[in-house]
């Protein structure tokens, strides 16, 4: 659905890209307002930053590989003669009991962590796999092959075993309050750098995916799983680039991935899908996916001198209170955990109830002018 009128049109106000601006902007302030400015910045810094990356892993698995069964589409058994409030409240039950149950055995059954640091160190490695391998390899080679349930099991498989893998033989917790514990497996990559590292990569992940920013360019013609693997090498050369380069300007580790890699992240989402190619739908291929590129970045800059502004207050508690966080780590949690995925869920499982449809990711084709 585009910015036109359709005859049988479902929910209230525009169609198109102003609905979508209506979404962002109440979805904005809401979210910004119930969870940074009413709760507490200690419930923030210690446990909402950690606690929602287990939520995103499976709102990812959900969402991207299970396609929103069983209630919302492209899976689900939604349709337009049935009510998105169903699909909406249905689709977020399973994912808040799915949350809640990864979380309460990782804290009662294994590995038994107390909500900290380690949630966050280990579900920033699990939400790089599983969007990795929900946005780029989009499920492969399971996808098609099984039923939408199987797919999302199936995957939430392959996504643990690789991320604990990872997580056993690949990092340290080398200079942090860790590093003495036997949680610290002394492996080659330490915990915190490999955090900034990883949200380069999914950066690079949105630029490059099928659908968001450059919607596979410059990799449409390599076919499946070709054009995952080209794609997957190139956003972890580009975070290794962005990342180490970053550092070695003298930035500062937290405002290069919490602000810089995490405004582009969801730039990437809302620009690509909720404002779908927003003023540049004339291009195709390779010219869409450069000005895509151009804006996201100009949106990102934008964007995070819009944060400092409205979470410049909550930062002078944090630094007050002397928490381990700053305003980046702030604009990270705003983006990913907040505004992110209540975009995302809003889209995917109430289908932008009550506003009007959103378009599905990709619209419009990036072979097509419109």
């Amino acid at each position: 659905m585009g910015n036109g009128k359709s005859k049988d049109k479902i929910g209230i106000g525009p169609e198109g890209r102003m609905g979508a601006l209506i979404q962002f902007i109440l979805i904005s302030l809401m979210g910004t307002l119930i969870f940074v400015y009413a709760v507490s910045p200690e419930w923030i810094v210690l446990t909402a930053l950690p606690g929602t990356l287990i939520m995103l892993i499976m709102l990812a698995v959900l969402a991207l590989l299970g396609d929103g069964w069983p209630l919302a589409p492209p899976a689900g058994n939604w349709n337009p003669a049935k009510s998105r409030v169903v699909s909406g409240i249905g689709m977020t039950l399973i994912w808040a009991i799915c949350t809640t149950a990864m979380t309460l055995f990782m804290m009662f059954v294994f590995p038994k962590w107390q909500m900290g640091p380690l949630y966050l160190w280990f579900g920033a490695i699990g939400f790089w796999c599983t969007l990795l391998y929900g946005i780029n390899w989009n499920g492969w080679p399971f996808k098609g092959h099984m039923h939408p349930w199987g797919v999302a099991a199936a995957g939430f498989i392959v996504i643990i075993i690789v991320t604990t893998l990872i997580w056993n033989f690949l990092t340290n917790l080398d200079g942090t309050p860790f590093a003495d514990t036997p949680m610290n497996h002394r492996g080659p990559f330490n915990v915190n750098w490999l955090t900034g590292y990883i949200v380069w990569s999914i950066a690079g992940f949105f630029i490059f995916s099928p659908v968001f920013t450059t919607q596979g360019a410059p990799f449409t013609k390599w076919g499946h799983p070709g054009a995952a693997i080209g794609q997957t090498i190139i956003a972890h050369i580009l975070g290794y680039l962005c990342w180490s380069g970053s550092l070695a300007l003298g930035m500062s580790p937290t405002f290069s991935f919490g602000a810089v890699a995490s405004s582009i992240i969801f730039w990437a989402l809302v620009y690509s899908w909720h404002f779908q190619f927003w003023g540049i739908t004339k291009l195709t291929h390779g010219a869409r996916a450069f000005a895509a590129v151009l804006v996201i970045l100009v949106l990102a800059a934008v964007w995070i001198a819009v944060c400092y502004i409205i979470l410049g207050p909550v930062a002078r508690n944090i630094t007050a209170l002397k928490l381990p966080a700053d305003i980046n780590l702030l604009i990270i949690y705003l983006n990913l955990c907040i505004l992110g995925p209540a975009l995302l869920s809003h889209n995917a499982f109430w289908l932008r109830w009550p506003l009007t449809l959103p378009a599905p990711p990709g619209t419009p084709p990036a072979d097509q002018s419109a």
